[in-house]
């Protein structure tokens, strides 16, 4: 049984971490990935980002070392969509296309730094969009992943509390998919 709590889990993610928050506020969620980030950076990690193009704005204004995290290659962005699109074949994802991807940047970062802290949208997307199974299978290639290379993994779902078709089946299948799940409104 894994006792680190929260707060420790997002700054000290072991390899293999697969991490999932549901949240609401967006602010909650850039502190919340913020620290995450944050705290690889400092610790001489290397992080992936593949997010919406304002959240990334947000999450930046918590990093006082991305400018130069970004200048070095420490911190690496990329848009959830156009990344997402790579990765789609007839409208699902793609084992070949996903780790080429993103298998092939995580590689890349591992060469250059001793650990890799990943913080993806993509799943989120394609919730948003109502492809539920899509998103499922994504979350399986990253897990397909996780055993093939060393990374810490979080992504991030936005669920309205108020709306039923939020929960259930789907997402408790992608919770199922997550080693640790942090409720919406968590806050470090």
């Amino acid at each position: 049984m894994d006792r680190r709590t929260t707060h420790e889990l997002l700054r000290s993610p072991a390899g293999g971490d697969h991490i999932v928050q549901s949240w609401e506020d967006v602010s909650t969620l850039a502190e919340t990935v913020g620290t995450f980030l944050h705290a690889g950076l400092r610790m001489g990690e290397a992080a992936l980002v593949v997010s919406r193009p304002a959240h990334f704005e947000l999450f930046k204004r918590s990093l006082s070392q991305a400018r130069a995290a970004g200048r070095s290659g420490q911190l690496r962005y990329f848009d959830a969509e156009d990344t997402l699109a790579k990765v789609m074949l007839r409208g699902t994802p793609d084992w070949k296309r996903f780790h080429q991807a993103i298998g092939g940047l995580i590689a890349e970062l591992r060469l250059q730094y001793p650990a890799v802290r990943v913080y993806g949208e993509m799943v989120d997307v394609l919730w948003q969009r109502g492809e539920r199974e899509a998103a499922v299978r994504l979350e399986e290639f990253w897990n397909e992943l996780a055993r093939l290379q060393t990374f810490s993994l979080f992504c991030a779902y936005q669920l309205d509390n108020r709306d039923s078709l939020s929960y259930g089946g789907s997402f408790e299948c992608v919770c199922k998919l997550h080693t640790h799940l942090i409720p919406a409104g968590y806050a470090p």
